[in-house]
């Protein structure tokens, strides 16, 4: 399953992704395959040689072997760099590599006429990541299988990440079986798989990266998108009591026809925009909302469903949409509301821009309710803001 695409929140350039591509075939191209005895292979039976940690990742043993890991390098890549950004990304890319060349080099310590290259254990680390982060998106995948009379046919698909990492942490482990649990390409493989679940899971539970409440945890605690919410008030899942009280019989409550029709049509809408909201489709689903009347308490999507709603426009570049959603929930949960705040923040200094009006919503945001990467965002946004007001660079009408 090799995968072209994937439905994650992208909030980066895929820089660091892209460097990381371009100096691996660099490489390639300069030294070309590598055999053991050359001064970049991860080379078995010696010392620990912290120069090899490195250049091993840069090293392959034909074009094959580089293109194949270049390929899964820019799909994970490009989730991971997406939530960190260019620098971050670049560190803990390297970080994984290096800590999987080390530990394998000291594993190997006693052994010798081996050794390793390639990229492919820090991109397995990268795929963990993934799976810690983001494991119910999805991957846009293709399965080349051959024929009779030689013959091919694509398969094209969508799995989620966890199904798609899941699968190949078994096919790894399969492998590392036949091949009687040695140091070979699974077991190296695998190590890298630990070592990026561990680094994921220190990022989420430091708040070293904001996974907008759909980590690898919350999925299995069933705390993700609106079923993290107790307070929901809408869709079938919900408890009716929690609206009209603990003591009341909502069986028993009588609404006029009218009002009760109003009511069930409304109903539907908001059912459809969940549904809408499940799958992805958010930008029909803030027109499904539009339809509905989103000042009666009953008619209102819990605030994780709000907030994937505006998350998901602001990926579709539906900046106009999402602005009236997040005004939504700024109004519904200010408590709360920083995150959001910021992503306000980001749209006024879009065209048409608003400096002045952006300062004013970084001015309400609370730092310590942030993210460390979130903290850094909002500091690079009030000095752009502030760099614009220099340019004399003026408020659309409507933010004064």
């Amino acid at each position: 399953m090799i995968p072209y695409g994937t439905d994650a929140p992208i909030y980066h350039f895929p820089i660091g992704t892209a460097c990381m591509i371009a100096a691996n075939v660099a490489c390639f191209y300069a030294h070309g395959a590598l055999d053991i005895g050359h001064p970049w292979v991860l080379e078995f039976g010696t010392a620990p040689n912290p120069l090899e940690w490195l250049s091993s990742m840069f090293a392959h043993d034909g074009i094959m072997h580089l293109l194949g890991n270049m390929y899964f390098l820019a799909a994970f890549g490009l989730i991971v760099e997406g939530k960190l950004g260019f620098r971050r990304f670049v560190v803990l890319y390297l970080a994984i590599g290096l800590i999987d060349s080390a530990v394998t080099q000291l594993v190997m310590w006693p052994f010798s006429g081996a050794g390793a290259v390639g990229a492919s254990s820090a991109i397995m680390g990268l795929m963990a990541i993934c799976l810690v982060w983001a494991p119910k998106n999805e991957l846009s995948v293709f399965m080349v299988l051959p024929m009779p009379i030689y013959l091919f046919r694509v398969f094209w698909f969508d799995v989620s990440i966890m199904a798609y990492a899941s699968f190949y942490v078994a096919w790894e482990l399969f492998w590392l079986m036949i091949h009687q649990f040695s140091m070979s390409t699974p077991a190296l493989h695998l190590i890298g798989i630990t070592i990026g679940f561990a680094a994921g899971t220190i990022y989420v539970k430091r708040g070293w990266v904001d996974c907008e409440n759909w980590d690898l945890f919350a999925v299995m605690a069933g705390t993700h998108g609106r079923f993290g919410d107790p307070m929901t008030t809408v869709g079938s899942h919900a408890d009716a009591s929690l609206l009209f009280g603990k003591d009341v019989n909502v069986t028993d409550l009588v609404m006029p026809e009218k009002e009760a029709n109003a009511q069930r049509n409304a109903g539907r809408a908001l059912r459809k925009a969940n549904r809408l909201i499940d799958d992805g489709m958010f930008i029909e689903a803030s027109e499904e909302m539009f339809s509905v009347q989103l000042g009666h308490q009953e008619e209102q999507l819990s605030e994780s469903q709000l907030r994937r709603l505006a998350t998901g426009l602001l990926e579709a570049q539906a900046f106009e949409e999402a602005e009236f959603f997040l005004q939504e929930y700024v109004e519904r949960f200010d408590s709360r509301a920083d995150w959001c705040r910021l992503r306000i923040a980001q749209l006024q200094l879009r065209q048409p821009r608003s400096p002045r009006a952006a300062l004013r919503t970084l001015k309400q945001v609370r730092l310590s309710q942030l993210s460390e990467a979130q903290q850094q965002r909002a500091r690079k946004l009030a000095g752009k803001a502030k760099d614009m007001i220099r340019q004399g660079v003026q408020d659309r009408p409507d933010e004064y």
